[in-house]
Parts: structure tokens; sequence; C-alpha cells
């Protein structure tokens, strides 16, 4: 199976038989790199993002992932379940890119209860993760907090998550940069960044909502692990800033909160 899955990953048009499917949501949190990312992850997002899988396996693998607890599947143990708890965020973030956009057959093709599932768990995942290994010299990336950014961005953007909900993404951005006390190193900050600029681009945030959020968030400082948790802050909004700022719509309200942020 290994090998014939292998060889589709250079194929320009590949199709999948349905045990095919099943061997790889199987060997999705699979220790080896090699399988887990090159192999695994890579066939399942670009047969989402190529559209070389069939109504019918978007919709099994859609249920599939998102059965059996889904991303809060042993969320308390780490290393081999941190593995498979990432990996599915990014084909969570998959799934809901599809579904959201328009010119993909599989447009609002997820059935409605699997939809709140993902839009549920990828809101609310990253406040329960405690994983925060960036690279591991035994596994590879496992990435936890830069997956779950990508699900969070996905989550706050698509069309079917309230536009008057946006907000509680940011409390939940907020929630976890003040309850990881790491200094991030593998540009998690910067992923999670995402979360606030998306939907700035998206039109289903006003940067204002923005400046007033950030002017309402206090990290006070009393020990080292504090410090940490506003540097990570303090390079997320610099992320904001310079992807805004680039595009040139950088508001002045925005621009001044995120100038005048310091401890």
């Amino acid at each position: 199976m290994y090998q014939e899955l292998q060889s589709k990953v250079t194929e320009e048009k590949p199709s999948y038989r349905q045990e095919e499917i099943h061997w790889l949501l199987e060997h999705l949190g699979d220790p080896s790199p090699e399988i887990r990312d090159d192999l695994v992850f890579t066939s399942l997002a670009r047969g989402i993002q190529e559209e070389l899988f069939t109504q019918e396996q978007f919709h099994f693998i859609a249920e599939t992932i998102s059965s059996n607890e889904g991303v809060e599947k042993e969320i308390d143990k780490i290393g081999l379940s941190t593995l498979e708890r990432s990996f599915k965020a990014l084909v969570y973030a998959n799934l809901l890119s599809a579904d959201a956009n328009p010119q993909s057959i599989f447009y609002q093709r997820l059935k409605a209860d699997i939809r709140y599932i993902l839009l549920d768990q990828g809101l609310h995942y990253l406040e329960k993760e405690k994983d925060t290994t960036g690279f591991s010299s035994q596994y590879g990336w496992v990435h936890a907090f830069a997956h779950g950014a990508d699900l969070l961005t996905e989550v706050v953007c698509h069309p079917g998550f309230p536009k008057n909900r946006v907000l509680d993404g940011l409390d939940i951005l907020g929630q976890i940069f003040k309850r990881i006390s790491i200094c991030f190193t593998d540009d998690e900050d910067w992923r999670l960044a995402r979360v606030l600029y998306e939907p700035i681009l998206q039109g289903k945030l006003e940067q204002e909502q923005v400046a007033s959020w950030i002017k309402a968030v206090d990290f006070p400082i009393e020990e080292r692990e504090d410090f940490y948790k506003f540097s990570n802050f303090r390079s997320c909004l610099l992320e904001v800033y310079v992807q805004l700022d680039q595009r040139n719509i950088l508001q002045a309200d925005l621009k001044e909160a995120i100038q005048s942020f310091q401890y």
C-alpha cells in the first residue's frame, strides 16, 4: 500500500481507492515524518485542494476524522497522541477551507452536523492543547500550536461561523497567549497572527475591533514566564502589523494600538 500511495504523490491526477484513503487516515499520526508529512498529509491535502477525491470520499474523510473525539482525542497525552491531534487539525483546516471556497467542488458539501463539529472543535482546540513541541528530534515536526492556529483561522473565516462570534476567536487567542509560558521558537506566534489579520482581509473583522481588543488585553509581568507570554503576543501583533502594512491597509487606530503595546 505504501509504495502504491507513494507513486501517486508524483502523478498529475491520481485517483484513490477507498482502502487507500482508509490507510492514509490510519497513518495520519505516524511517527515517521516521511510517512506522516511527505506521504499521508501531502496526499490528503492535495486530494482536497486539487479535488482528486470524489464527493463520497470527501464525506468519508470528514466523518472519519471527526469521529472518536476528533482533535480532542487523548488531549492530555503527548508524543504520538499529539501527532495525531496536530495533523487532524491540519486536515480539519483543509476540509473547512474547501467547504468555504465557492470555486471548489466541495463548496458547502460538508454535512451540517460534521461542519458544526469541525467549527466547534477547531474553535476550542488550542484552549486544551498542552504540547508546545515545535520540532522533535524523534518525530520531526509536531507543531500542534501552528497547526491549531491554521485551524482556528479557517474557523473564524468560515462563512458558517457567525460574524458576531469572531470576537470569541480573539478572546480564545488571548487566552492561549496567557496560558503558554514558553517562548515560541518555531513561528507559532506568526501562525497565530493569522487569526487576527485573515478575518480582517476577508471582511469579517474590523480593524477598530482588533484595536479595542488589544487595548483591553493585559499581560502583567511578575515572573520570567510572564515575559515570555508578553513577548509571544507582541511578536504576534508585529506580524499583524507587517501583513496589513505591506498591503497598505493598516489603519491608524490599529497601528497605534500595536505600537503602544508594551509592558
